[in-house]
């Protein structure tokens, strides 16, 4: 276990290209959590408030965003309100947050994927979040991405971009052992979510009902 960041609450982030099986993870640690009576707390990004779920829709359905610019300045926006307006309250009151993507999606996608400077990355998004770190990430690692029915305007680049994606999360997963947790996706669902308890219980102990 290392060192938490957040005196209160918990902020444990899911990494990891699309069709991993992050949310399924999610919703069962999510329920794990419950029957402990640890109080937690489910966000998606970009999601989470009004901002967001409107931004969500513009970068994925209503809107073919070619700047990847552009595409990082919208994702740091919605952070931005989350953050401030639902994970920051949430946190204080000793809220267990499980957050489906954060600043490392941008990274991953936006700096390594589009190829944006991976220091400029780090430095709008410290801005937009205040610098709120997750305690704990996992990352479910799978096959790079590649579908054939494109059912949003991520999910439809090409292979070569999600290999970079990929390539990312390992370098940032490298860099920063202490705070990522690498799980391999093509497991079981069952061994995958047993890892994650595994890796999560000295995290809660004292949280809660735990």
């Amino acid at each position: 276990m290392g060192r938490r960041i957040n005196e209160n609450g918990l902020l444990v982030t899911f990494e990891g290209v699309e069709r991993v099986g992050k949310s399924t993870q999610i919703v069962l640690v999510t329920r794990w959590l419950n029957e402990q009576q640890i109080p937690v707390a489910v966000v998606r990004e970009p999601g989470g408030t009004v901002l967001g779920e409107t931004l969500r829709r513009v970068v994925l359905h209503d809107v073919a965003i070619v700047s990847p610019w552009s595409e990082m300045f919208l994702f740091a926006a919605a952070r931005a309100e989350l953050v401030q307006t639902v994970i920051r309250p949430q946190l204080e009151e000793g809220t267990v947050i499980i957050l489906d993507r954060y600043v490392d999606s941008s990274l991953a996608y936006q700096g390594y994927g589009r190829g944006l400077p991976i220091e400029d990355v780090v430095s709008v998004n410290n801005m937009a979040t205040g610098g709120l770190k997750p305690d704990l990430t996992f990352w479910l690692r799978g096959p790079s991405f590649d579908t054939g029915t494109k059912p949003d305007q991520i999910e439809s680049r090409e292979r070569s971009y999600f290999d970079r994606v990929l390539g990312g999360y390992e370098e940032l997963a490298r860099k920063d052992p202490d705070r990522w947790r690498v799980i391999d996706s093509t497991q079981s669902v069952d061994v995958v979510f047993q890892s994650i308890c595994r890796h999560l219980e000295p995290w809660i102990v004292n949280l809660g009902g735990g």
